[in-house]
């Protein structure tokens, strides 16, 4: 099934909000947009299925954005999402300057990586909380960050399956478990136990078998509140980026309408790629030069 989703929850005796998610086909959409390095993949597929996790526990009209900033200089990793299940993220431009092997996750994030968790509640609100990554594999430690920002007990797994010679994923899920309040600390072990006894998280794990309701069944004893797609989006558009070819000085546009050969700009954020003509790079020009108005 070609669709990404997430599954909210509540399970043993309403003490423990599970949420589930697949969002395999979402990141082989992102991972098509740039060639990127293995170590490249894991760190941008484990940051966007982290924000994907995250916005399970979002409420209307909340949005969150998760910042990384590894031990590599300007090498940072960022990923947005909203309550309706847009999800967006990218790598800075440093991280295609990072040898392409030899390197892992755990030695780019480093002793000195940090993860900085923003959350807009509506009204013009936001709360942003800021923490130190002691595990540098990002998975544990957005458990590490709701214990320590947030004071609230959190498991989170992620598995990330890539066959890098095909460039493919193979499949990719998570799981993340909260303990709500009078819930017993040590629920979060049976938790780990009824994930582990099943093979959800698993790469031969069919969606169709609904093995995430299969977990909440005793002893978890729960039920799926909502189920949601997971969607790719990014603001972007021709329009937007046309800004940049604006920024460039007369002369550079000038030859750019010369060449006769369209331009090809690319979003930042999402790597979305838009071509502009050699008629379309002189409307620009023409603005430019005060012959025109922008639109």
């Amino acid at each position: 099934m070609q669709s990404s989703w997430i599954a909210k929850s509540i399970a043993f005796d309403g003490k423990v909000r599970i949420i589930f998610m697949d969002n395999t086909h979402l990141l082989q959409q992102l991972f098509n947009r740039r060639t990127m390095s293995p170590v490249m993949k894991e760190a941008l597929g484990r940051t966007v299925s982290a924000a994907g996790l995250i916005a399970g526990l979002l409420k209307e009209p909340q949005q969150m954005s998760l910042k990384i900033k590894t031990s590599s200089p300007g090498a940072n990793i960022f990923a947005d999402a909203d309550v309706s299940g847009n999800v967006r993220g990218y790598l800075s431009e440093e991280w295609f300057q990072l040898p392409s092997d030899g390197l892992s996750l755990e030695q780019i994030i480093g002793s000195r990586g940090t993860m900085q968790v923003v959350q807009e509640t509506g009204m013009k609100r936001m709360f942003t909380g800021i923490t130190d990554m002691p595990y540098a594999n990002i998975t544990d430690d957005i458990s590490h960050y709701y214990g320590q920002s947030e004071q609230t007990l959190t498991w989170v797994t992620i598995n990330l399956c890539i066959d890098h010679q095909k460039q493919r994923v193979s499949s990719s899920r998570g799981i993340l478990a909260q303990l709500l309040p009078g819930g017993n600390p040590g629920l979060m072990q049976q938790v780990k136990e009824m994930v582990n006894g099943s093979d959800f998280m698993l790469s031969r794990y069919q969606q169709d078998k609904a093995h995430h309701e299969l977990l909440l069944s005793p002893p978890g004893g729960g039920a799926i509140l909502e189920t949601k797609p997971l969607q790719w989006y990014c603001e972007c558009s021709k329009e937007m980026l046309s800004g940049m070819l604006l920024s460039l000085d007369r002369e550079e546009l000038a030859s750019l309408v010369l060449q006769a050969e369209p331009a090809e700009v690319v979003c930042s954020h999402c790597g979305e790629k838009y071509r502009f003509s050699p008629i379309e790079i002189q409307s620009l020009l023409d603005i430019l030069q005060g012959r025109r108005t922008i639109p």
